[in-house]
């Protein structure tokens, strides 16, 4: 019986390593993707970064947001298709979360907000919203960053 237990111990612990390496391997290219951008915006833009992610539009982005060099909080928006333009916006001078989050709440009833971000579309810099209303549908909800005008909502997801 003993024996038994060591060896499915064993199994376990093999299978358990294998997933954690898996799980690693697979999430490379991500972080990958995110420390070039990073370094685009450092050293192009002259960017202390604060935070990068990842925006899934019609077309993908890394997003950098950071400090200028004149201290300024400034977003880079950088396509993984080379063939388009780098972006960047002062975060003083689009339209502010609240704002946007006030937008949505005139417009629907979200009953919890799941996350808030900065993108990038084909109109340009948006909020995307993402959130669930009453009857527990998921809904996007974007809006322009520049102007504060509402692009496009996507619902009962």
């Amino acid at each position: 019986m003993k024996k038994w237990m060591i060896i499915l111990g064993s199994c376990l612990t093999v299978i358990l390593a294998s997933l954690v390496i898996v799980f690693f391997v697979a999430r490379q290219p991500l972080s990958d993707q995110l420390n070039r951008a990073e370094e685009i915006a450092s050293s192009e833009f002259g960017v202390t970064v604060e935070e990068s992610y990842h925006f899934n539009g019609s077309e993908v982005y890394s997003i950098v947001k950071g400090t200028d060099p004149e201290g300024e909080q400034l977003l880079v928006f950088i396509p993984e298709n080379d063939e388009l333009e780098i972006e960047t916006r002062q975060l003083n001078e689009g339209i502010e979360e609240d704002e946007v989050l006030s937008m949505l709440n005139a417009e629907d009833e979200p009953a919890k907000i799941l996350s808030s971000k900065i993108g990038f579309e084909s109109v340009g810099p948006v909020w995307e919203i993402v959130y669930k209303d009453q009857e527990d549908t998921l809904n996007y909800y974007y809006v322009k960053f520049d102007d504060g005008e509402w692009w496009r909502t996507i619902r009962n997801l």
